[in-house]
């Protein structure tokens, strides 16, 4: 059997000097911003009176961390381009001629450990200094550190020590998350300060912080579920609301058939191109359904460009012979569904715990339905106007009911850790002015439906807009 190595760490005499830090920084030559190795610094503890006197339950450690290496690791796990290669020898190497740049590992990682190197275009991690290793030396930070506490060995089993991939994540000191099932290749001898049960803290989380964010990182994602579920909600939409109206028409059809279908084109066109644009590496991303097997980002893509084939063939049925099969209605609105169910699974990470929530499936599918249908509910009251038809009122009232019914659902699956926030409040304020109006309009028969559906449709927006964006506020 292949030797396989683990980083065996003794925080009960670690300095925290940050040798190892620096030493790794310096031969990998690392940007600002970017640390594989990182020396963390855990306090906590106060002074108490007792009597006349005074006593104290101060206390510190450090914790040497770098990639974990793990048995089961995250990011190889979700890497659409399947850059990472795990080794015989239990290293886990990211191939960057394969990586994208799109940063998913570093979401699903429970250590933080791979980082995005913006200059380079990919996502970067350390690599146990595999030359070093071939050249038969140790690993840089194993060399820097000073007083001998980092090393790297044969995994085995390790005595009193920590090992902990055989140790239960929640018995795992602090800062190392309790949920992680990865099994890292790491040692610990544990500093007695660890065990105790006063509140800890982590001292210098700014200089161990992977990078600054400016809070646009995701901007391009933003843009791309809210594009995608509008189109995927306003295609499920469409096939029920259209078509008795085009059958009254007595003309050619082609122009009332073809705005919808051009509109959802449209929406799935642009929300591809924002995902794109989020890509640190464009040319990597012809290999994005290289990992279908575990990687819901590569499946998402897949059934991205399924549902893409489904709109285009149904856009030609409808709009060059005037007709649709229910088929083909029912096989893309089928890739829909697998659409946005994979886009709401890939945000299901145990590393993201305001994410890996119910609610993230169920409002993704809520906000696609509820985008979709107040979308197609503008564009059904204007080819209403323009051809002089007037729909049943039964038909607006169905319509206004269920528009109701998402806003209600939708209110109901609002996050309540974000309900301090401003805009919290102002997205309520959102939902509740547009369900007033629906309630006033669509069940009460009128004839402003036109004028009306339009802003409550703006109104969706901005809400769903705003409960996005607190959505990627709410990952950790």
């Amino acid at each position: 059997m292949t030797t396989q190595y683990a980083f065996y760490f003794d925080a009960a005499f670690c300095s925290g000097c940050k040798a190892c830090q620096a030493a790794c920084k310096d031969k990998n030559n690392l940007p600002t911003g970017i640390l594989w190795r990182r020396v963390i610094e855990v306090s906590g503890g106060t002074w108490q009176k007792n009597g006349e006197a005074w006593s104290n339950t101060v206390f510190a450690y450090n914790l040497s961390l770098s990639c974990n290496h793990c048995f089961y690791p995250k990011c190889a796990g979700v890497c659409p381009t399947d850059a990472y290669v795990l080794r015989e020898d239990g290293i886990v190497f990211l191939d960057t001629t394969k990586c994208m740049g799109c940063g998913y590992c570093a979401w699903a990682c429970p250590y933080g450990s791979p980082q995005y190197n913006a200059e380079a275009g990919h996502m970067t991690k350390c690599d146990f200094c595999l030359d070093n290793l071939e050249l038969g030396l140790p690993p840089a930070c194993v060399a820097a550190c000073p007083m001998r506490v980092l090393d790297y060995k044969k995994l085995t089993s390790s005595g009193p020590d920590l090992a902990l991939w055989e140790t239960l994540p929640e018995l795992h000191p602090y800062p190392l998350p309790s949920y992680s099932h990865t099994q890292p290749r790491l040692v610990i001898t544990p500093h007695p300060s660890m065990n105790s049960s006063e509140k800890k803290s982590v001292a210098n989380l700014e200089e161990i912080q992977a990078s600054i964010s400016s809070g646009w990182e995701e901007f391009p994602l933003f843009l791309f579920t809210l594009l995608v579920q509008l189109a995927v909600g306003s295609f499920w939409a469409m096939a029920w609301t259209f078509p008795f109206l085009w059958s009254l028409v007595e003309y050619d059809t082609t122009t009332l058939r073809l705005l919808p279908y051009t509109i959802i084109g449209a929406s799935l066109g642009a929300g591809m191109l924002t995902s794109f644009a989020h890509l640190g590496t464009k040319k990597n991303a012809r290999r994005a359904l290289k990992h279908l097997r575990k990687s819901w980002l590569s499946r998402e893509i897949l059934f991205a460009g399924l549902f893409g084939l489904g709109w285009f063939f149904t856009t030609l049925e409808s709009t060059i012979w005037h007709h649709t099969t229910f088929e083909w209605i029912a096989i893309t609105s089928i890739f829909g569904i697998g659409l946005i169910y994979s886009m709401s699974q890939v945000y299901r990470l145990p590393a993201a715990p305001g994410w890996n929530t119910w609610r993230t499936n169920a409002g993704f599918i809520i906000s696609a339905l509820l985008l979709g249908q107040s979308a197609t509910t503008a564009l059904l009251s204007y080819e209403s106007d323009i051809t002089g038809i007037q729909l049943q009122p039964s038909q607006w009232v169905r319509i206004g009911f269920s528009i109701l019914a998402l806003l209600l659902i939708q209110i109901l699956l609002m996050n309540k850790h974000s309900s301090h926030h401003a805009w919290h409040n102002i997205r309520l304020g959102l939902i509740f002015t547009g369900m007033v109006t629906v309630a006033a309009t669509f069940l009460l028969y009128t004839s402003s439906y036109l004028w009306i559906s339009l802003p409550v449709f703006l109104m969706i927006v901005m809400e769903e807009g705003i409960g996005r964006w607190l959505f990627y506020q709410s990952r950790l």
